[in-house]
């Protein structure tokens, strides 16, 4: 059984501008302390809230953007398309949609993440991995 000394909550990102209908990639290597145990996607945009009115959330447009993930480590690809963020991570106000299964990755697996804006305007993208590190995988 894990403790709170062999996993802790841990949240990796990847930040991106994309220009209006614009394309780009970023990668993200996973620490080298630790394995991490993938709970879901989590993504958050400059478009998700209104800067003049912060209460006000942009929940009619949950797909400003699609990802593509591939696990350089492996060349696999998690996905056979281009996924909706609605599809991976809820709406702009449901943010974080768990997966039904936890996956371990090894420590320092590497993902590339194709990003594709929908809009007609720049998008700043934060796209996370939620999860756990876990510091003792043999116990787990």
């Amino acid at each position: 059984m894990l403790t709170s000394r062999d996993a802790i909550p841990f949240l990796y990102s990847v930040n991106i501008s994309l220009l209006a209908n614009g394309t780009g990639s970023s990668t993200l290597v996973l620490g080298i302390d630790s394995d991490f145990e993938l709970y879901g996607f989590e993504a958050r945009t400059s478009q998700d809230i209104d800067l003049a009115n912060p209460r006000t959330a942009a929940t009619s447009q949950p797909d400003l953007f699609t990802i593509f993930i591939t696990d350089t480590s492996t060349g696999r690809a998690l996905m056979t398309q281009p996924a909706f963020r609605s599809q991976i991570c809820s709406n702009s106000t449901q943010n974080f949609t768990p997966e039904g299964v936890r996956i371990r990755f090894p420590r320092q697996e590497q993902f590339q993440f194709d990003f594709v804006n929908l809009t007609a305007a720049a998008l700043d993208i934060q796209f996370s991995l939620r999860g756990y590190k876990i510091f003792n995988p043999a116990v787990a």
